[in-house]
């Protein structure tokens, strides 16, 4: 669907109308910008899994085909792309809006569009002007919910926004492919899964070496030392057959023979057999995230951290305005590292519960971390956004990192956004 024709969006728009254009370029900086700020419900499909007929998820293909089973009920609506936008108000203030491109083209929303804010109150207008001609657009109640869920949640961070299931489905059910990843992420959160698996089949069956999913054949340690009677191929084909399916257990919460075994091997109820899987997906998900932070945001870290992130017009400050930055600085920092290492202790209690799992063949550590585990995805995504939002604002600040040394008037407001992150929403 595209823009009526004749009108053109105007450089500097009133607070009712869509901010502007939107070109591919501008959209593919956005979409390249950070973890979970872009959301494109309408690129979110099942994904089969090779060689499977109708794929893995077979109920959930089927459900994909049922009528209103998309996210939104609003064709156009369901057809944009939602971000998380960092912009400085009026008062030089940096905050986060949720915003919304209207596609001009359903079939390419790559192209580019109109951006304008998902608040109701001014999308609703924005659609009328481009979309509505003469006629009146209305919103259905399922529609306001889901644009008050994506303008809510911190981050569209998968399991963010599974932690507003029960809202956005308030009206009626969507299709769970809404809550899937990416599949470069997709790709690297079963990699981890399945290592980890290999691990505890090598231990319910007391073998030597667990075998790697990735070079079919190998037997780990027995590769480098031969054993004069030979690998036993029985046992092998065993592991690697109850390492895949534990691992697609995991990924999919759904279990057969094999892996219901297994998990009863390890004490754990059939009755939360479900909670412990998604759990287990969940965590996994959030240690392969926290495996590339560092990595991902080294620039803004080592800016961070460096004299370029105080201010280049020291002489020009006023007394005691200097030490105030500084100190403003310092609290930017703490937040940052608290951030981290609230990451990084999750996931040490889940190392700590798995090797007591694995070397002290002691289950019980690992099940309740594995039940409480769901109420920490929420905590682990608003931390691991953080950094998505500040290093995106930090981007923006410093032209990608072309422009290391600011003045205090535009740091001032970027630690303060900082800061901001950390607190509760009004």
């Amino acid at each position: 669907m595209a823009p009526r024709p004749g009108r053109a969006c105007a450089a500097a728009d009133p607070p009712t109308e869509p901010r502007g254009l939107m070109d591919k370029e501008d959209l593919n900086r956005l979409i390249s910008s950070g973890k979970y700020l872009c959301f494109k419900p309408n690129m979110m499909q099942p994904r089969p899994e090779p060689g499977a007929e109708g794929g893995e998820d077979g109920a959930e293909q089927t459900a994909s085909k049922e009528p209103r089973a998309e996210l939104f009920d609003l064709a156009l609506l369901q057809q944009s792309i939602y971000f998380k936008e960092t912009a400085a108000d009026e008062d030089g203030d940096i905050r986060t809006d949720t915003r919304v491109m209207l596609a001009f083209d359903e079939h390419d929303p790559l192209q580019g569009g109109i951006s304008s804010s998902a608040k109701p109150s001014i999308l609703i207008p924005a659609l009328e002007k481009w979309y509505g001609g003469a006629g009146k657009i209305t919103l259905s109640d399922h529609d306001m919910q889901v644009l008050d869920v994506l303008a809510r949640a911190p981050t569209f961070d998968p399991f963010i926004l599974m932690s507003y299931r029960a809202d956005l489905e308030q009206q009626r059910t969507i299709h769970p492919a809404y809550f899937e990843v990416d599949q470069a992420t997709s790709n690297g959160v079963r990699r981890v899964i399945e290592s980890r698996a290999a691990r505890l089949v090598k231990l319910a069956l007391a073998m030597d070496d667990a075998v790697d999913l990735d070079t079919p054949g190998a037997e780990g340690a027995d590769a480098q030392t031969p054993n004069p009677f030979g690998p036993d191929e029985a046992l092998l084909s065993r592991q690697r057959s109850i390492t895949t399916s534990l691992a697609k257990a995991i990924w999919t919460t759904r279990m057969d023979e094999q892996s219901k075994e297994l998990l009863a091997g390890f004490r754990i109820a059939e009755g939360d057999m479900a909670r412990v899987l998604f759990a287990w997906k969940g965590i996994s998900y959030y240690e392969f995230l926290f495996r590339g932070l560092v990595n991902e945001h080294k620039d803004f870290f080592r800016w961070l951290g460096a004299d370029d992130s105080l201010p280049r017009d020291k002489h020009q400050m006023r007394p005691g305005e200097w030490e105030t930055m500084v100190e403003q600085r310092k609290n930017a920092v703490t937040a940052i590292r608290q951030s981290y290492l609230r990451c990084a202790n999750v996931l040490k209690r889940y190392d700590d519960a798995y090797e007591a799992l694995t070397d002290k063949q002691d289950p019980k550590p690992f099940q309740r971390f594995l039940m409480a585990a769901p109420g920490l995805f929420q905590g682990l995504g608003m931390s691991i956004g953080r950094f998505g939002h500040a290093s995106k604002a930090w981007s923006d600040l410093t032209n990608q990192g072309r422009r290391m040394r600011l003045s205090a008037s535009k740091l001032e407001p970027f630690y303060e956004f900082v800061l901001s992150l950390g607190r509760p929403a009004d």
